[in-house]
């Protein structure tokens, strides 16, 4: 038997924690090298998970509950099965409970629980419980804290999509994030566009929010998908969806413009990243050979107390393929018409300026400005422009939204 005793704190609300740890697939996200199959019946969903004992790797198939109360910020996680090939069989119970920490930004996780397990390997798996469990407890407890501030928002959605008449039609605005971010540091940003009567969405782009080796399975293609797919529902309900982004966001924000070119009312490009971000090797392929990761700058603000939710390690497969999406973005840059605000700083420790050079000379709009923040780093949006980007950003809505573009 392998007994579960944790408590640990997250740095989020108790309200965010839980709902969380209250989503079976969100929970999934943060345990490495589990995933979640088709909900039953009963409620119970079919589930699989490898877990390394040792040398020995060993893959589970079962099935798994949960039973909730959302009241007392507490739940009941039930599961069993068995392995593929040894025959060994297991029978898991955890309860956990989410309380306020010392202040109301943090929380107290309580988990307790028991695993059975019977079969041929079942001996040696005990053996190597305790060292594995306190691994993965501390994986999870790291990508939980991360996923809890980085989950998706709606900003405003309730405003009407319609406009009143003699007035500019309510707008969607798209906000995208960077890479290795999460959409935490855009939430001030979206919160002043809807304070001016726009509906925001921030989604999570794929592989973001929760550890930084997720990110290695992904790539620009889906980044591109989750962001395109994002327009798309923001668009049912609004007449004119304008796409904003920073970094990787204000690429993707780039090529959607390039790609839908009718649905994009227009573009703000934050600091894109087209070339390579700091830390990467100039010869990825080479590099890859001898290691798998490098050292993401993190915090990349001129103003003091800025911290940023993301990954401290970047993955050298996602940085070539946002390599790739960076080349193919400034091959297409000629078939941009929409309007487009590009936002640059004059330090930036994470995107090389010239980034945004080459991104202004290639752009084919003709309604197209540019602002430069001298006194941020690449984190504009919670740097010392922040309100100046905010305001740029409202009066170039008020600017193109009743527009028509050629």
């Amino acid at each position: 038997m392998i007994q579960i005793n944790e408590t640990f704190t997250v740095a989020a609300p108790p309200d965010e924690v839980y709902r969380v740890l209250s989503d079976p697939e969100a929970v999934v996200e943060c345990v490495e090298g589990a995933s979640l199959g088709a909900q039953r019946d009963d409620g119970t969903y079919d589930g699989k998970m490898t877990v390394k004992f040792s040398a020995l790797r060993v893959s589970f198939s079962g099935r798994v509950g949960l039973e909730l109360d959302e009241q007392a910020r507490q739940g009941t996680v039930t599961a069993s099965g068995r392995d593929g090939q040894g025959g060994t069989k297991f029978r898991a119970t955890a309860s956990f409970r989410v309380a306020p920490g010392d202040d109301g930004g943090r929380s107290l996780v309580t988990a307790e629980g028991e695993v059975v397990l019977s079969g041929k390997l079942a001996s040696m798996i005990e053996n190597a419980a305790g060292a594995v469990v306190r691994r993965m407890t501390d994986d999870f407890i790291g990508a939980l804290a991360v996923r809890c501030a980085s989950g998706p928002a709606e900003i405003g959605a309730d405003s009407p999509p319609s406009a009143q008449p003699g007035q500019p039609p309510a707008v969607g605005v798209l906000l995208l994030h960077g890479f290795g971010g999460s959409p935490s540091g855009l939430r001030a940003w979206g919160e002043a566009l809807a304070e001016s009567g726009a509906s925001v969405s921030i989604p999570r782009l794929p592989g973001h929010g929760t550890r930084w080796r997720d990110l290695g399975r992904t790539g620009w293609p889906q980044w591109y998908a989750a962001a395109s797919d994002a327009l798309t529902a923001l668009g049912e309900g609004h007449s004119q969806v304008f796409v904003m982004g920073i970094s990787l966001g204000a690429t993707l924000a780039l090529r959607l413009a390039e790609q839908r070119p009718s649905d994009v009312a227009g573009v703000v490009a934050v600091n894109p990243a087209v070339t390579r971000v700091a830390g990467t090797p100039r010869l990825p392929g080479l590099a890859r050979l001898l290691r798998r990761s490098f050292a993401a700058v993190t915090g990349d603000a001129r103003k003091q107390g800025v911290t940023e939710v993301g990954y401290d390690r970047i993955p050298l497969g996602a940085a070539g393929s946002l390599r790739s999406l960076g080349a193919a973005v400034l091959g297409d840059l000629g078939q941009v018409s929409a309007p487009v605000l590009l936002g640059t700083s004059a330090d930036d420790h994470v995107v090389p300026p010239s980034d945004g050079d080459l991104v202004w000379s290639g752009l084919g709009s003709g309604q197209r400005e540019r602002a430069r923040f001298a006194d941020s780093y690449h984190l504009v949006p919670v740097d010392n422009d922040a309100q100046r980007l905010f305001s740029h950003s409202i009066s170039f809505i008020r600017d193109h939204a009743l527009a028509t573009r050629p």
